[in-house]
């Protein structure tokens, strides 16, 4: 609590370069902690890497030596004179024909000791150099002589067995070489210059340790008999670090380790210089931060004065705009609405004229669905007259004439009833096959373009279903083929043709209604679909047909229009 109040006290300047020195000190203390581990993970990757590459030496050793001496063997085996003596069990003629043979390989490796021969059944016949034993052992399931490294009783070795055989593949003898195991000790300071020696211990005896002669580094580490894999050893000459790999004999009685010394003193040293570099950089650092701050926070300090009485008057400033802003904002919305509701207007006029439009068209439809059946009540009138007039009109003959007038009288109704449905007000979506809307608007329009010559050509390859309002999908379909009827009449298209095409596309179903007009002569092509925009002569054109027919597809049924030029025309394609 006290400290706490005598903090209190201290000028805010001096508080925040604690804070900062705090905070500064924390995290380099993080990074040099951090460093710290990478130089250390680093060095283990490297120790583990020579792991293996001793592992890879030995191994390789290991076979090469293995293979060399067997194939050794088998070279003495066939050379002149050997099989025989071994038939024999020839010792004077095997010591001769071996002689200057021995005296070679001995010079080439001196960690050779025995030459050895061995009748069929194991027992010494001859050798050379170091008395081995007397009697082979062989692994009973095998019927086989155990080779590899194996402990005697009189030493510890690597053994190499080769087969002398006659012709017949019977087997007349063996061929031993005893190797010395501080050969692959040598071999592995050879090829990576690294310190080991070989460990083995019998069940309840004391280990015993196999070095290279006049190792003196080896020597006084074995010396230490408390030597713990993984864990560092200190001597004279260095810092290492013991791994062992383990050697296989030819059973678990004969196995044995290769112990490795690993200096590790350069890496030490490395991580102990990344060490004191990272605190002396973290020294001078926090040096430099202090006067940073000390200078920096005075002239803080006399910008932060000016910027607030530059707020203050920012502050005044910003309430009065906000009091301004305010004002346009209300009358901006009081605009917009003003805008809307004109717009809401003008929409719903361009519906009413889309409406009278194309209550003007179906009245157009009517007269021409109506003048076949008049033509045709007409005649049967004049028909009985003349009937009449020649006292032929008999009762069963009156009667007939009433009944073709009564039917065409019905047709007329029942058209009638035709154009009344399609203006209906019905405003309830429903799911419609797309038939049945292409069957009603071109029933509507088929009188008027028989007249002028117009071939409608239905092409249904899939009769989807649409969720819409049908009656408005026939009006906007209504719009554009009374369009194309009107385009081509004004351009005289001889054997003039209009196509609607109803088909699927993946997942689209897709309406196409295609003339042969020669198409539109606009640019842009949307710019048909703009309000109060005709193509057609001033008295002819109102120029909210198509207007309507977007505004039908688009807005109120989810689709989308399309317009396109082919090589006959234009193609009005929609797409659901």
């Amino acid at each position: 609590m006290k400290y706490d109040s005598k903090l209190k006290f201290l000028p805010v300047k001096t508080k925040t370069i604690i804070l900062v020195l705090a905070i500064y000190i924390l995290l380099s203390a993080i990074f040099f902690f951090i460093r710290y581990l990478d130089i250390k993970d680093f060095a283990l990757l490297n120790q583990n890497a020579e792991l293996k590459r001793v592992q890879q030496v030995y191994t390789e050793t290991l076979n090469r030596t293995k293979k060399f001496y067997i194939n050794r063997g088998y070279a003495n085996i066939n050379s002149y004179g050997i099989k025989e003596a071994f038939k024999n069990s020839n010792k004077e003629a095997l010591d001769k024909l071996s002689q200057p043979r021995w005296n070679i390989i001995k010079k080439e490796n001196s960690y050779l000791k025995s030459f050895c021969f061995y009748d069929k059944e194991g027992d010494l016949l001859t050798y050379f150099g170091a008395s081995p034993e007397s009697k082979l052992s062989f692994a009973n399931s095998l019927k086989k002589p155990y080779d590899g490294f194996w402990f005697n009783n009189k030493s510890f070795d690597y053994h190499t067995v080769s087969e002398a055989r006659d012709k017949n593949s019977n087997i007349i003898g063996y061929v031993v070489f005893v190797i010395d195991p501080k050969y692959f000790l040598s071999e592995i300071r050879k090829l990576i210059n690294i310190y080991a020696f070989i460990s083995y211990q019998k069940a309840n005896e004391k280990e015993m340790r196999f070095m290279l002669n006049k190792d003196t580094e080896t020597s006084e580490i074995i010396k230490n008999n408390k030597i713990k894999i993984d864990s560092e050893i200190r001597t004279s000459e260095g810092l290492f670090l013991p791994y062992a790999i383990k050697g296989k004999g030819i059973n678990s009685l004969n196995d044995f380790k290769i112990i490795f010394l690993q200096d590790v003193l350069h890496w030490k040293k490395i991580l102990q210089k990344a060490i004191l570099q990272s605190l002396i950089i973290m020294v001078i650092l926090v040096l430099i931060t202090i006067m940073v701050i000390n200078y920096g926070f005075d002239k803080i300090l006399k910008e932060l004065d000016e910027s607030n009485e530059k707020l203050k008057i920012s502050q005044n400033k910003l309430e009065e705009l906000n009091k301004n802003l305010q004002i346009k904002i209300e009358k901006e919305i009081k605009l917009k609405l003003i805008k809307q509701r004109e717009a809401n207007e003008k929409e719903r006029i361009i519906a009413h004229q889309s409406k009278l439009a194309s209550m003007g068209e179906m009245i157009g439809n009517i007269a021409h669905q109506w003048r076949q059946p008049l033509t045709e009540v007409s005649s049967i009138l004049i028909n009985m007259e003349l009937h009449y007039e020649r006292d032929k009109l008999t009762k069963e003959k009156f009667h007939d004439k009433v009944n073709e007038i009564n039917e065409q009288v019905i047709f007329m109704s029942k058209t009638i009833d035709d154009f009344r449905n399609f203006f209906s007000s019905g405003k309830q979506k429903e799911s419609v096959n797309i038939s049945s809307i292409i069957s009603s608007a071109s029933k509507l329009m088929s009188a008027s373009l028989e007249n002028n010559a117009i071939e409608c050509i239905l092409n249904i390859k899939d009769d989807f279903e649409v969720y819409c309002y049908p009656n408005e999908i026939s009006q906007a379909l209504l719009n554009i083929i009374s369009n194309a009827k009107d385009i081509v009449i004004e351009r005289g298209i001889i054997d003039a043709k209009i196509e609607i095409l109803a088909y699927k596309k993946d997942t689209k179903s897709i309406l196409s209604i295609e003339d042969n007009a020669g198409g539109i002569k606009v640019f842009p092509l949307d710019k048909i679909f703009e309000p109060y925009f005709s193509t057609k002569q001033a008295k002819s054109g109102t120029g909210i047909g198509l207007y309507m027919t977007k505004t039908i597809i688009e807005k109120n049924n989810s689709g989308k229009i399309e317009i396109k030029n082919s090589q006959k025309g234009a193609i009005f394609t929609i797409i659901f």
